[in-house]
């Protein structure tokens, strides 16, 4: 993580010198804030027990990935760099879970726009790639849910979802949609509610997390920005690990560093920075696969 830190801050430096003037103190959100995927810089994180697997899901909603928005395709060809650097992600998640039994992932950011419904989309995606994989998206945002756009499903997870569940008036089976391909299942938000941190304290939050986990090989939540509203402190001490994304050029690192120590530097198991516009192996992967596929 401190390489994220050390990059924030010396990118920070330069937009003062070249473009910025000095960011006022006043600015700076103190309970809000705001950050697209291309390198990840993961570390070892708490585990939980894996639970086993005892009843079949109702999936009766079903999509694919035909109308989804043009960066979750791209994540989904194998010949993108994206797509490598979302591949590489699953990897190292792989391995943690190998040694640290982590399967719900929280993926959040500092603030709005900074790219954690893309990285999440794009990592379900990836994620469900894997032969012989249950992976589930839930869309833990209910104030401003974007995965169904994402998806290219609109207004028709508005109905059902999240908030119904926790408001006791579906089950969580009955509220799945499915995608058929990949196949992996999605949770929507659900309808907007009046009182979504409220939602976010019932007991029937840890209850639908842990019977997640018992139908799924992973279970990624797509939460809101954590030092905006209270709903990721809520949702993270639920979850098995944390991952938080980043914007380059834009998140400031204190930030970042204010983001960790509400979510609490224990739980994150990743930093991902996104929206880096150069990266350095970007002409070799480019230059290799292109003759790839001419050959």
């Amino acid at each position: 993580m401190s390489e994220i830190f050390d990059f924030l801050k010396k990118t920070e430096k330069e937009r003062r010198q070249v473009i910025l003037p000095p960011e006022p103190e006043a600015e700076r959100p103190d309970f809000g804030v705001r950050p697209e995927l291309v390198e990840s810089s993961l570390a070892p994180a708490p585990g939980s027990e894996p639970v086993s697997r005892d009843v079949e899901l109702c999936q009766d909603e079903r999509f694919d990935l035909t109308d989804a928005t043009p960066q979750v395709k791209t994540v989904m060809d194998p010949l993108t760099l994206i797509g490598e650097q979302f591949r590489l992600l699953r990897s190292r998640l792989g391995l943690m879970q190998k040694q640290r039994g982590i399967k719900t992932i929280l993926v959040t950011s500092t603030v709005p726009e900074e790219g954690k419904t893309f990285t999440a989309s794009g990592l379900i995606g990836v994620l469900a790639q894997e032969p012989g994989k249950r992976v589930l998206l839930i869309d833990a945002d209910m104030r401003k849910p974007r995965s169904g756009i994402n998806f290219g499903l609109n207004g028709a997870t508005s109905a059902m979802g999240l908030s119904e569940v926790l408001r006791g008036a579906v089950s969580f089976e009955n509220a799945l949609f499915t995608c058929t391909n990949p196949e992996f299942s999605f949770l929507p938000s659900g309808p907007l509610p009046p009182n979504p941190s409220e939602l976010l304290s019932s007991p029937l939050l840890e209850q639908t997390l842990k019977t997640a986990a018992a139908h799924f090989d992973w279970v990624i939540v797509d939460s809101p920005p954590v030092l905006s509203l209270s709903d990721t402190v809520l949702l993270a001490p639920l979850c098995d690990a944390v991952v938080l994304v980043v914007r380059a050029n834009s998140t400031s690192a204190r930030l970042v560093e204010d983001a960790v120590a509400r979510i609490g530097k224990e739980r994150i198991c990743g930093v991902i920075l996104n929206r880096q516009k150069h990266l350095a192996s970007s002409k070799y992967y480019y230059k290799y696969y292109y003759k790839k596929v001419k050959s």
